[in-house]
């Protein structure tokens, strides 16, 4: 890989890094606005619940953080714990490198796939 597909990668990781973090920030902020109806937030996090574990696991492809999003919004009171935040932390500052390395691997076998589509494809015109 030269220096410049790394900075590419890089750029991408950072970019990835940045929406992650204003996603979860985002699914945070979702879950803490029930406190503002203080007489249905609990009810409410009885819907609100499975549809933030959803986009916790969209978010950062864990099947762990998304159960224990879902668990935080369900147990009463505990809607001030930035779960989605918390494991934004846990992914880009604690596991930063091993989330780096997974994300420049993708990044590989998704070129890999792309030249060989591409090579198929340029066969089958040569032959056509």
């Amino acid at each position: 890989m030269n220096d410049s597909q790394s900075d590419q990668i890089l750029r991408k990781f950072e970019e990835r890094k940045k929406f992650d973090l204003i996603a979860s920030l985002a699914i945070d902020a979702v879950g803490m606005a029930s406190f503002a109806l203080p007489a249905l937030a609990e009810v409410s996090d009885v819907v609100i619940a499975p549809i933030l574990s959803i986009l916790i696991f969209a978010v950062h492809r864990t099947t762990f953080g998304a159960i224990a999003g879902f668990i935080e919004e369900i147990i009463p009171f505990t809607d001030i714990i930035p779960t989605a935040t918390l494991i934004w932390l846990y992914r880009y500052v604690i596991n930063g490198e091993k989330t780096m390395s997974d994300f420049a691997g993708k990044s590989d076998k998704k070129k890999k796939i792309i030249q060989d589509v591409l090579s198929q494809n340029s066969s089958k015109l040569i032959k056509g």
